[in-house]
């Protein structure tokens, strides 16, 4: 009987234990708070574009964009990750943004797959046509800004300061995603990038500087520095966005008879009011043989709904671009129309 009840007693303290911690893990799950979202949209870009005389060129592209949200908080650190497919017109299929962030309202980390913040905002660029692309380049100071390619790592320290200041270090290294000259294949990638934003009452501020080096398996290099900064404010029911940037080269060419670049600067400004934006952006460059080419590129669009459809719009765009001291054509100009729709 002893050996009975005491087998019964075993049993039941397992059964009480087992009971305790099934109860306890909705207890601790409902401390914690959750989210998840899907969302997808397709859009369809149909182009017509002119370099100069026999140049025009009528394009039609698009893409289906799918996302997965989501975020879990404790009471003082959160955890959240997204994913981004893109099922590309052309059947090309391939991961945008995918990451994991962790932290809490005062600093976090990023790893994976993302953007860092903007410094070169362009508002409503729905389409830009540039002259002379080989020669008039155009700086972003977005040569470490992110989205590294399959090899590639992405690690971002955030700061947030209780005052609106806060601070962002991303990093990048491995595979930058930018394809190389014909011939040459990447041996290491390293990119720094750290900025400091304000966030005030109807307008912001963001400065930062950037590093990057690509060496190369023939002894060649990419090695570039840069500054950039935007400064963002409401003008009545408008967003204007006024935008600067300069890149430094020093970088060794990959053939002798190469224009080595030696200097660019990028300046912009665009404003954005309900569906329209239009946006101006100019860019000097300087080499360090031969002529010094500019360019500037004047950009505009508007949206409307597409039948007083929910979720569903069709966008009107258009863009020119004016070069100076280029060899080859030295205008450009398109349009375009961009059907959107989300579900």
């Amino acid at each position: 009987m002893k050996a009975r009840t005491s087998a019964r007693g075993t049993l039941a303290f397992r059964t009480s234990l087992a009971l305790l911690v099934c109860a306890a893990v909705p207890a601790q799950a409902a401390d914690l708070n959750s989210t998840f979202s899907i969302d997808a949209n397709v859009e369809i870009d149909t182009d017509a574009v002119d370099y100069g005389e026999g140049s025009t060129k009528f394009e039609q592209g698009g893409r289906v964009e799918a996302n997965l949200r989501g975020e879990i908080r404790s009471e003082s650190h959160f955890v959240r990750g997204k994913g981004t497919l893109i099922l590309a017109k052309d059947s090309d299929t391939h991961t945008d943004d995918m990451w994991i962030q962790f932290g809490d309202d005062f600093w976090d980390l990023q790893f994976g797959r993302f953007e860092a913040i903007d410094l070169f905002p362009k508002g409503k660029d729905t389409l830009l046509v540039r002259a002379a692309p080989g020669e008039v380049q155009f700086y972003e100071a977005n040569l470490s800004r992110g989205r590294a390619g399959t090899d590639g790592g992405q690690i971002a320290l955030h700061l947030n300061g209780n005052n609106g200041f806060g601070f962002e270090l991303a990093t990048l290294f491995g595979d930058d995603n930018v394809d190389s000259l014909e011939g040459t294949n990447e041996d290491a990638v390293t990119g720094v990038r750290p900025v400091v934003f304000y966030n005030g009452d109807g307008y912001s501020a963001r400065i930062g500087l950037e590093y990057k080096n690509v060496e190369f398996t023939d002894g060649s290099e990419i090695d570039q520095q840069g500054v950039g900064g935007n400064l963002s404010f409401s003008v009545g029911e408008a967003l204007v966005n006024l935008n600067a940037a300069w890149l430094d080269d020093n970088s060794d060419p990959f053939n002798p008879g190469d224009r080595d670049l030696e200097e660019v600067l990028s300046l912009g400004a665009n404003l954005v009011y309900g569906r329209f934006g239009v946006g101006l952006i100019h860019s000097e460059t300087d080499y360090k043989t031969g002529s010094d080419p500019s360019g500037t590129t004047l950009y505009a669009a508007y949206t409307m709904p597409l039948f007083d459809i929910d979720n569903a719009s069709v966008t009107f765009a258009v863009s020119g671009s004016q070069a100076n001291d280029v060899s080859g054509d030295d205008s450009a100009y398109g349009g375009r129309l961009r059907f959107n729709y989300t579900f």
